[in-house]
This record gives C-alpha cells, structure tokens and sequence, in this order.
C-alpha cells in the first residue's frame, strides 16, 4: 500500500525533476514554441477549434476523466526514466465486484476473482503511445482507450514521450523504446503476461512506434544521445511484440507536408523536428532498408503481426498512407491486416466513436488483443453523458 500511495497520484510532477524545475521547463518550452509558431498564424485557429471541440466534447470526457483521476485501477504517473516526461499510466483491469487485481496474488493484489478473458498466465497488455502532431502529445489522451481496455479484461499502459521543441523525432523514439523497455521488464508486478503485448500507436504516435519497429526489423541503428543514466544492457526485441496496431498514421511525411502546413505546422518547425524526412518516414525507410529485412523471419511469426486502422473521411492524415504503408509491407513480405472506417475522421475511431457508443475500433483491438476466441465476448463500454447534438458539433469543431 506504501508504494500505492507513493505512485497513485494525479500529480504529474517527475520525482526526479520536483515541482520548481518542472515549472521553469513548462515556461520554457511554451515560449520557445511560441517563437517557433510565430503568433499569430493558422495555428491559433486550430487551437481555438480544439478548445471548442474540449468545451463540446466534455460530457462524454469528465466522467471517464474522474474515474481516471480517482480510482486505484489507474497507477498513475509512474516514472520509466528520469528526464522531463518519461512517466506512464497504467490500467488494470476491474471485475464485476469493482476490485482490482493489482499483481495476481502479490503485495498489493486485493482480489482473486478473474475476468472472463484472463488466464494463469496474466492479462493481455496493450502499450499505448498517442498522437499530438508531435508537439501536444500526452499519455492522458488515451484515458478513454485505457479505461475500455480495462473493463474489458485487458491492461493498458499509456506511456509518455518528450515532444517538440524539447525534443526532435530521434529523441522520441528513444522515449518510447526506453518506455517500452520499462514495460516489459515490470508489466508481470501487475498481472501482466509478457507474452501477449501489442503496442499501439495513434497518429503520431503510429508514425513513431512504426518507425522503431522498421529499426528493430531491419537492425539499424537508432541515433542515441547520451543521457549520462548508464543506458540499458538488456534491450527488448521483436519477439516479445505480439501484435503492433497503428492507427490513423502518417508514414510517408514528405507527402504530407502541404497538409500539414495548411493546418498551421510550418516548415521551419518539420526541418527541426525532422532530421531526415526520408530516413524518418516509415514508408521511405522501408524501401530504403528493405534488404535488410528476414524474409524468414516474416515467415516464421517471428515478427509482429500488423494492423493498421484508417478513416476514409481523415482530412488530416490521409488513408492513402495506411493503404501505401501496407502495400510497401506486403511486397517484402510483412504481413499486413488494413481496415478502413468508412466516413471517420482522424479522431473518430479513438474519441468520438469511444463516447458514441458506436465503438468498432475498440472492438477489433479487442479480437486482435484477446485473440479471435473471444470475439462472441460482449464489449463492456465506459459511462459517459453526451448527448448527440453536441457530439456533432463537436466533429464540426474539430481541427483533426
């Protein structure tokens, strides 16, 4: 209970970096970013539109962002590494009786009931790294895929990573293999099977998991900077990835950069957070290392099965780069599974949809997650209060 307390706060202030420095670096990086968006521009349009979309959307988003801030199924906070946003939050599934099962019988478990989907073994896990134009993205974003996830028998974990001006590309994937590399060595301390991770990506977040993937398929090396904690001698591999799902995602950025522009994301800002733009578009840097991937490997299951979800209505990302992405795959041999959402945008699928009660991505992560057994199990949905009228003009509002 010592280390629940310790962990289970709705503070976001790293132990290592302390509430002073945090708040000097939070000034910091806003100005800097200021500076980079040149206010005013389109952007603080999109911004407006976002707060509009928030105020709209929040009847479906306060209740589910109270449980998230007050129940002891969220661990939250938990720190991965010791830089500036290298925590994560983790959901562990909740049964019947409203008890959670922290560890399977260890320190801090306080039930032995068992969800239908659960297993000796442990839960499934889902590590989920969301989306934010790589500028705006935060580990709370998914508080409403890790509580479907939750009440479905499955343990999310939302991790955080650096976002621009504090960090380009490179560096955020560092965060999010260190943070995946955390996961794996501790997910079993909360009934965690480490045999059946799937990593999931949103938006950015597709763009970066995809990339770290393409790094571990085709061994390359990924540009570490030094952070003076030693480094880790035993990083994770392919195997330990059973399924990677990436949704609404940009793969191929030099095609997207006139859309990104028109939505406020200027050049000067992709030139710094880009080192490369070919070298860091999943779908250049397959082709460009395409003979370095083991076909047998592909072959044999060795490497994880991929998933990829679109909306056809996305006039952000468009689907055309899941449907170019899949197709690069396909011809050196990677197992590709596409969907496509007729009419969703870039964010139905994980917001809109999720609170809607019209849920189809939830409940084709959970065949791919549980396992196409349990596709006749009924899909457990979160409360919430929005009414219809306001979820449309949210959609409306919505700059994504």
């Amino acid at each position: 209970r010592q280390q629940w307390r310790r962990w289970n706060t709705a503070s976001p202030i790293h132990p290592k970096i302390g509430l002073a420095k945090t708040l000097y670096l939070l000034y910091s990086y806003t100005t800097e970013l200021i500076w980079w968006l040149r206010a005013p521009g389109v952007w603080c349009l999109q911004a407006i539109r976002l707060m509009m979309f928030t105020v709209l959307m929040l009847p479906g988003f306060v209740p589910p962002f109270i449980h998230f801030l007050t129940s002891p199924a969220v661990r939250k906070n938990i720190p991965y590494g010791k830089l500036f946003r290298q925590q994560l939050d983790i959901y562990v599934p909740i049964h019947e009786t409203n008890e959670v099962n922290y560890s399977k019988g260890g320190k801090d478990s306080t039930s032995d009931n068992k969800s239908p989907d659960d297993s000796e073994a442990g839960y499934p896990v889902v590590i989920f790294i969301s989306g934010g134009a790589w500028i705006i993205g935060y580990k709370v974003w998914g508080f409403i895929m890790g509580q479907l996830l939750q009440r479905n028998g499955v343990i999310c974990v939302t991790s955080d990573y650096r976002n621009f001006p504090q960090a380009s590309i490179n560096d955020m994937i560092e965060d999010v293999d260190d943070s995946i590399d955390w996961i794996l060595n501790n997910i079993d301390k909360y009934g965690g099977d480490k045999n059946k991770v799937t990593l999931v990506g949103q938006s950015a977040g597709a763009h970066l998991t995809a990339l770290l993937l393409l790094h571990k398929i085709t061994k390359t090396k990924i540009e570490r900077k030094e952070s003076g904690e030693g480094g880790h001698h035993h990083r994770w591999g392919l195997s330990h990835i059973k399924h990677w799902i990436g949704i609404s995602g940009p793969y191929d950025i030099p095609s997207l950069i006139p859309s990104l522009t028109h939505r406020g994301l200027h050049k000067r800002i992709l030139s710094a957070l880009f080192d490369d733009l070919e070298q860091q578009s999943p779908l250049h840097f397959l082709e460009k290392h395409k003979k370095h991937i083991d076909a047998e490997s592909a072959k044999a299951n060795v490497l994880p099965q991929m998933h990829l979800f679109h909306g056809t209505a996305d006039t952000t990302v468009s689907c055309e780069q899941s449907v170019n992405f899949a197709n690069a795959c396909t011809r050196i041999g990677l197992k590709v599974d596409v969907t496509m959402f007729k009419g969703k945008s870039h964010t139905d699928p994980i917001l809109e949809d999720a609170v809607s009660g019209s849920d189809l991505l939830t409940k084709q992560m959970l065949q791919i997650v549980r396992g196409n057994t349990q596709k006749d199990v009924p899909q457990k949905q979160i409360w919430n209060l929005q009414p219809k009228f306001m979820l449309r003009m949210a959609r409306w509002c919505n700059p994504f």
